[in-house]
């Protein structure tokens, strides 16, 4: 399946292969938003998330056609503020570090 990648600030100088931040991904079918954050080698610097427009609560199996914006921590804080959202990594990430159950 392919989805479309939008890279905000200093990812797009830690993904190659993409035109003013924007990107093609090429996934198996089944493949979560997770996955398509590792397939791209940023995991840990993936802050924030928004899955077609809207912010993604869960890690949840991406669709032919689907569109992530991808936000750093540098700029993710102020969308934060703004929208009280982080994407399902950085939660759980949150979480281990707090001692809480997932």
């Amino acid at each position: 399946m392919l989805i479309s990648i939008k890279l905000a600030g200093p990812l797009r100088k830690e993904v190659q292969g993409h035109k003013k931040g924007e990107l093609e991904l090429e996934l198996p079918e089944g493949t979560k938003v997770s996955g398509a954050v590792v397939a791209l080698g940023i995991k840990d610097r993936v802050r924030m998330l928004l899955l077609n427009g809207r912010p993604l609560l869960d890690d949840r199996e991406l669709v032919e056609g689907d569109r992530l914006f991808l936000l750093p921590p540098e700029l993710a804080y102020n969308m934060y503020v703004a929208t009280g959202f982080l994407s399902p990594m950085a939660r759980d990430e949150i979480r281990r570090k707090r001692g809480e159950k997932e």
